[in-house]
């Protein structure tokens, strides 16, 4: 369908907001809309043509141009509210995981126990007990060979959990002694 000769007097009138000169616009491009976004997002193209003509409308009275500039104008919008729809779907986007599968996978949060397990190996465990003295040793064999967090290491040596934490010697694991001239890699 096209305006033709009618269209200066169509657009006039819905610059003015006559119902009728818009329904006679609407009637023109929603088709060609809804036929576009179904071609390109086939389960979001009624909200598409939605944000496309509440956007028609707000812009609608500072139009100037022909009925081709008219529906290239529309389409722009379009396009735009298209790339704008992608944009938030892609920032947005999920992949479904299996409950099973995330329920058995270990926990990204809990850097402590990854780094502890890493650190079962004969050779650790003897320079554990070369490197530190008998009470940080035992805390720290209790947390790696065990397992256990600070509050059941507290509980079994009977110390407060602060303890354990200050008396493991984990400091001594992750930065150079300033006084020894110990390096990490020495232990």
């Amino acid at each position: 369908m096209s305006l033709g000769e009618s269209f200066d007097e169509v657009i006039a009138a819905a610059r003015l907001g006559a119902d009728w000169a818009v329904a006679v616009i609407y009637r023109d491009l929603h088709p060609r809309l809804v036929r576009f976004f179904r071609s390109q997002e086939s389960r979001e193209a009624d909200d598409l043509v939605g944000e496309v003509w509440l956007a028609v409308a707000q812009g609608l009275a500072l139009f100037d141009g022909d009925e081709a500039g008219l529906r290239a104008w529309v389409f722009t919008i379009a396009r735009r509210r298209l790339v704008d729809h992608r944009r938030r779907a892609a920032f947005r986007r999920t992949d479904a995981v299996d409950t099973v599968a995330l329920a058995e996978r270990p926990g990204a949060d809990d850097a402590e126990r990854d780094a502890l397990a890493t650190l079962v190996s004969a050779d650790v465990l003897r320079r554990v007990g070369e490197v530190l003295s008998p009470e940080q040793a035992e805390v720290v064999l209790l947390r790696i060979v065990a397992d256990l967090d600070v509050d059941s290491v507290a509980r079994i040596v009977r110390k407060r959990p602060g303890a354990v934490r200050r008396s493991s010697g984990w400091p001594r694991f992750s930065r150079p002694s300033r006084n020894t001239g110990c390096r990490q890699g020495d232990l």
